[in-house]
């Protein structure tokens, strides 16, 4: 169950492909936040269901075959609408980009846990590679 909200405070549902290395590091955490990744610069979460579906069944891994799954969050709207919509002439690719510094912070944010809204494993040749 959802805590109260005052009418202008409607938590937002947001969207991110992850492959297993991130996947097996949530789960670590029992899905309650996403892990701090220092070779990474910025998290980026998608407004979209549909633009991370996108990218995950298209995710482009040097590493080989790999599974990718596309996790949902809620997170508390009085936090996150201070960062700016990125890739804004895209509906799809609409993100907001966090410093993954801003990681910790974003966990406390989070409304209940992480959440697996799908799984896919994308053949060789479907992939491409987009930025996460």
């Amino acid at each position: 169950m959802f805590p109260r909200f005052e009418r202008n405070e409607i938590p937002m549902e947001l969207y991110r492909p992850v492959t297993n290395q991130e996947y097996d590091a949530i789960a670590a955490k029992g899905f309650a936040g996403f892990p701090t990744q220092s070779d990474k610069p910025l998290l980026a979460l998608l407004l979209s269901y549909e633009g991370a579906k996108q990218i995950a069944r298209h995710l482009h891994m040097p590493d080989g075959d790999c599974d990718v799954y596309v996790l949902s969050c809620i997170v508390d709207d009085a936090y996150i609408r201070q960062f700016p919509v990125q890739n804004a002439d895209n509906i799809n690719r609409r993100a907001l980009w966090l410093s993954t510094d801003e990681t910790d912070i974003l966990n406390q944010h989070l409304i209940g846990k992480i959440r697996v809204v799908e799984h896919f494993q994308p053949a060789p040749e479907e992939r491409d590679t987009f930025f996460v």
